[in-house]
């Protein structure tokens, strides 16, 4: 249950993901560091292969090539938002959504999916519908 399951329902929608996206995000161990609004930090690792979420590690890994940090808040309001991308651009731009990319491969790949509203809108279908 909890992470496992958020893990399979994003597997089995990443499988119709259009191949271009599935090839951008490619493999990567992914750290997702969420404050929630107790002030208490969740962390997990995840091992990104070929698009599909392979494992997870509780705490995170120690040598990620993607870092993202946001807090429960900010999940908050893009969920609650009309326009879910708008509202995670603006965060992102605000600082309070962000990835640290370790690679200079790493950071090609973010700065393309994060500049493409159709790689934005389907990722928003991934993890929040």
């Amino acid at each position: 249950p909890g992470i496992q399951s958020n893990v399979d329902i994003y597997n089995s929608k990443v499988d119709n993901a259009p191949s271009i996206m599935k090839s951008l995000l490619g493999s990567e161990k992914i750290n997702l560091i969420i404050t929630r609004d107790d002030g208490s930090v969740f962390r997990v690792g995840m091992d990104v292969v070929s698009a599909r979420i392979e494992r997870t590690v509780e705490g995170g890994y120690n040598d990620p090539t993607i870092i993202m940090t946001t807090t429960q808040s900010a999940i908050n309001e893009v969920v609650g938002s009309e326009d879910q991308i708008v509202a995670f651009q603006n965060l992102m731009n605000e600082g309070q959504i962000r990835f640290e990319a370790k690679s200079w491969l790493a950071k090609a790949k973010l700065k393309a999916a994060l500049s493409s509203t159709s790689v934005l809108q389907f990722g928003y279908g991934l993890f929040f519908s």
